[in-house]
């Protein structure tokens, strides 16, 4: 009965943190499907579907995805399709917050409210794009095989690399962190690993198919350009996906994250939010391209953060706090020659409105965008996108 109290006020708490983003996040679902270019096409696939036929919406599809916006679009259109991605983005709140339980975390829901506060996440979780439905997916496939539900979370990860093809390096990353503790199962993630990578591929078979049983449906036409370049592009958006006051905390964090290896062994989330941040950010350093792409990273951290903080909560409010401002308000220090294609940037000083602000205004202008062709489309993305025109 003592620990009544304690347990309310802990129910309490995670209760806040996804109430906080329904409330964010119901206005912004009642203005189509978002700015993402990508948005149109997804649909266009989603509905080939529903009619037996199959053609990726992009290199090389995500048929998971593509199959439930077509679903859902047939019966209540973008409206249903966004909150289908709101569910997802709550399913990742409830494992973020369940990660950080089972590792004994004093505040779990801070955890939470890191990535729930995060304006990127909650442009995502208000859109219809396939970056939160595969990270709930590839959340709850990890906890399913810390239960040993090798066969759920063999399909849980399936499904996730079904929504998006990179996702299979989280899985990846999740496989051998179960493999690398006090406690390791090889034999359990060497089951896990094969059923799920039977399963993942299988869902790409009509992407296969449908190029006439060649890999053209996997290339992109992504263009490189110099190391330096890449890595610069990459900087300058990790700079502001979590803004400025945001970066300066976690650049604060950088000696408790560093001490926080010492659990390396001991905890699970330690060993996937590294690894999972590492690869991540090498992987957007070769795409450095849509800040959507850097939400495994998000999650990855913030599992990070909650061990290395664990006794100095205030440094996780700070981040919240920064996050949530950031959403209203961006104090912008750098621009790029070109945001579509940038070899260079120069210092600015430029106080504009924030992420969230700025995606609800550029979607309301122009709400119909994602089915009015390729130049509407264009123009809300050039509106909303990193360093973009605003509204």
């Amino acid at each position: 009965m003592a620990r009544t109290p304690k347990l309310r006020s802990l129910v309490s708490a995670e209760t806040l943190v996804g109430a906080a983003l329904l409330a964010v996040a119901i206005p912004q679902l009642l203005l189509g499907p978002g700015t993402d270019l990508d948005v149109g096409a997804v649909f266009a696939s989603g509905r080939l579907i529903t009619h037996g036929h199959y053609r990726p919406s992009r290199p090389p599809g995500a048929p998971v995805h593509e199959a439930l916006v077509g679903v859902l679009d047939r019966v209540g259109g973008p409206t249903l399709t966004n909150i289908a991605t709101l569910i997802a983005a709550l399913a990742i709140v409830a494992a973020v917050t369940e990660l950080a339980r089972h590792a004994h975390l004093p505040r779990p829901f801070l955890v939470a409210a890191v990535v729930v506060a995060n304006p990127w996440f909650i442009v995502a979780a208000t859109s219809t794009v396939d970056f939160p439905l595969a990270l709930a997916f590839l959340l709850w496939g990890a906890i399913a095989l810390q239960r040993d539900r090798t066969v759920i979370a063999s399909v849980c990860f399936a499904l996730a690399v079904g929504c998006r093809a990179t996702t299979i390096l989280l899985v990846m990353v999740a496989l051998i962190a179960d493999v690398t503790g006090d406690k390791p199962k090889p034999r359990r993630a060497l089951l896990c690993g094969a059923l799920a990578s039977v399963l993942g591929l299988a869902l790409y078979i009509p992407g296969f198919l449908s190029a006439g049983g060649s890999l053209a449906f996997a290339q992109n036409d992504f263009r490189t350009a110099s190391p330096g370049v890449m890595v610069g592009r990459a900087l300058a958006k990790d700079l502001y996906f979590f803004g400025l006051a945001g970066a300066v905390v976690l650049i604060a964090a950088a000696p408790a994250l560093w001490r926080a290896l010492r659990s390396w062994r001991a905890l699970w989330i330690v060993r996937f939010g590294v690894l999972g941040a590492v690869v991540m950010e090498a992987l957007f350093v070769r795409f450095p391209w849509k800040m959507g792409h850097l939400l495994p990273l998000l999650v990855c951290v913030a599992l990070w953060l909650g061990v290395a903080l664990r006794d100095r909560p205030g440094w996780l409010v700070a981040l919240v706090v920064a996050q949530l401002l950031y959403s209203v308000v961006n104090l912008q220090l750098i621009e790029p020659d070109n945001p579509n294609d940038a070899r260079g940037a120069r210092a600015v000083l430029d106080l504009r409105w924030g992420v969230v602000v700025t995606d609800i205004d550029c979607r309301a202008d122009d709400t119909g965008a994602w089915n009015g062709g390729t130049a509407r489309l264009e123009a809300v993305w050039n509106c909303a996108k990193p360093f973009g025109t605003g509204p």
